[in-house]
């Protein structure tokens, strides 16, 4: 029966997507924020700081033979950086907790910012990205009393360099609203797709799997755009990918159960990543070096793929003849 058939094929999705669920940690996402350097007091050309994702991670880089130590909330040892590139953590500093998404969430009672520092390594470079809650906007409401395009707060980071305090001076602007152009240029380029591959008497499983194409290069544009340190997933690539195989598969396999449940299963597959990633469809930034325009239209387009390839293994499931 047909319901039978759903079931299963739901199932298997349950089971194929199992691991997008587990990610590293609060990676660098949409934002609407972006905070830039605007002094380092006194200047000093033996660190060099970068923010990552718009304004989710400060990024800082020690040059070899120079000591450094970032503080935290409470002025205590945080990251430091040795002189041969290792970077460690203090474990028992209370910013490690906070610092493990972008909010702040975790309780600040954790650690003890007056305790001997537990040093753990983090990194190998003498560079690390981390999540700074003196350099972005702290709520994912808007800022009261502000409009888009205005700064809307100053932000300092202390380092300890070579036992000089040195302030990374941040500003933080909340940025103009996107185009929703990309969004409509998308949505008709795959619904035009479509229409050619049905005009056509094709499987729509062609669209799912350019779409899935598309999709799978976004991703990996995505991951390799932000530091490993910041917890990029490799489900922003692979689930796409996934998608694009089981369609590729179901294509010689006709008109059947086989080949309607794996277009069926390629289409969730390829509308759970779009909706991972819905935010960006309406953020002013991406945590990507894509250009934000192809971002957005392959996504809208990836979204339109999977609503199509969807209905029509659902349509082709009910034609099929009942089994004996």
């Amino acid at each position: 029966m047909i319901p039978a058939r759903l079931v299963a094929v739901v199932a298997g999705v349950a089971v194929v997507l199992a691991p997008a669920g587990v990610v590293g940690a609060d990676p660098p996402g949409p934002t609407d924020y972006e905070t830039v350097v605007v002094g380092i007091e006194p200047a000093t050309p033996t660190i060099t700081v970068e923010m990552i994702g718009g304004d989710s991670f400060a990024q800082l880089t020690v040059q070899r033979g120079i000591e450094a130590v970032v503080l935290g909330y409470s002025d205590e040892p945080y990251l430091r950086f040795r002189t041969d590139g290792t970077v460690e953590e203090n474990r028992l500093s209370p910013a490690v907790a906070q610092n493990r998404d972008r909010y702040g969430e975790a309780s600040s009672a954790a650690g003890d910012p007056n305790a001997t520092p537990e040093w753990v390594t983090v990194s190998n470079n003498g560079t690390y990205a981390w999540h700074d809650h003196r350099a972005h906007w702290m709520s994912p409401d808007p800022p009261p009393g502000f409009q888009r395009g205005q700064p809307i707060q100053d932000g300092v980071i202390p380092v300890v360099v070579d036992g000089v305090t040195v302030r990374i001076n941040v500003t933080t602007t909340w940025q103009e609203a996107p185009s929703r152009g990309p969004l409509v240029a998308g949505a008709i380029v795959a619904g035009f797709a479509v229409m050619v591959v049905l005009s056509m008497r094709a499987r729509l499983a062609w669209v799912l799997v350019a779409g899935a194409a598309a999709a799978g290069a976004i991703g990996w544009l995505q991951v390799n755009s932000v530091p490993a340190s910041t917890g990029p997933s490799i489900i922003w690539w692979l689930l796409p990918v996934v998608a694009g195989v089981s369609a590729v598969i179901a294509l010689p396999l006709g008109r059947s159960v086989a080949a309607y449940s794996l277009v069926l299963l390629a289409g969730i597959q390829l509308a759970l990543w779009v909706f991972m990633r819905r935010d960006g469809l309406t953020r002013s930034l991406l945590p990507t070096d894509a250009p934000f325009w192809l971002d957005r239209g392959v996504t809208t387009g990836a979204a339109v793929a999977a609503a199509a390839g969807i209905a029509a293994a659902v349509i082709g499931m009910f034609r099929l003849p009942a089994p004996d």
